[in-house]
């Protein structure tokens, strides 16, 4: 078993070493589906990505589709209807994921064995349009929704989706019932508007009823598109919110 450790930031405000651990055999190498077996897990999401990750030198790419031009479910061919194909098995659903966001969520699998290592981290990024993006740049835990919600204003001109991830909290309609959400499961981000400070509640919006279908409390979420930061004078609550056309536009899972 090697180890290695690396600084992390304790709520106090000070650092500790974080031990991160590697199983290995007395010859070091890694056991036949060893999870820490960074390099064959990595070499997994790409056989597995339909072509959306791929290997770049020392660095793994996520091949990132434009958000607004993402495809319905494929379905089974006519010999045994009425079943959509399943892609990758991150979800509970049984409807397909679309290569990009099922690849991303492999990728936070990993990483979340790697207790986020940012040297694990830093192998990973996207690419978009032709533009190479930092895998922090382009992926955000809700955790850090005050940061994001800092930021995302100063992210206006930007020419690249933006994916966050958190824990599903509730799934409802609003409005008249057409409109249906997932909302995260906290509520602990602040931002500053109008010279007050506002909480902030992270959701993703559809208008189609098959969206959410699947997806439980407690499921790990992943979205990317154009997220925006929605702040009125009078309204207690902001919203950092994502508009998805169905269940193919975001990935879900159980850790």
């Amino acid at each position: 078993m090697g180890t290695r450790s690396h600084p992390r930031r304790t709520p106090g405000g000070g650092t500790t070493q974080v031990m991160a651990h590697y199983a290995v055999t007395k010859n070091g190498e890694h056991d036949p589906g060893c999870r820490y077996d960074f390099k064959n897990r990595a070499e997994r999401i790409i056989l597995d990505s339909r072509g959306s990750v791929v290997h770049v030198g020392d660095m793994y790419e996520l091949i990132v589709p434009s958000p607004d031009k993402i495809e319905p479910p494929d379905r089974l061919p006519s010999s045994k209807p009425g079943r959509p194909r399943a892609r990758l098995q991150v979800s509970s659903s049984t409807r397909t994921l679309t290569p990009a966001l099922g690849s991303a969520a492999r990728i936070l699998r990993l990483l979340r064995d790697f207790d986020d290592d940012p040297d694990a981290a830093n192998r990973f990024r996207a690419r978009y349009a032709g533009k190479k993006i930092t895998w922090p740049r382009f992926c955000r835990n809700m955790t850090e929704t005050t940061a994001i919600a800092s930021l995302l204003p100063k992210f206006a001109d930007i020419q690249h989706p933006l994916a966050f991830h958190g824990t599903v909290g509730t799934i409802d309609t609003i409005g008249s019932g057409d409109t249906y959400q997932l909302s995260n499961d906290h509520h602990t981000g602040l931002v500053d508007h109008a010279g007050r400070q506002r909480r902030i509640r992270v959701v993703v919006r559809s208008k189609n009823p098959d969206t959410f279908t699947h997806v439980q409390p407690g499921d790990r979420w992943l979205g990317f598109g154009h997220w925006n930061l929605w702040t009125a004078d009078r309204a207690p609550i902001a919203e950092l919110k994502l508009w998805i056309d169905g269940p193919w536009s975001l990935a879900t899972w159980h850790d």
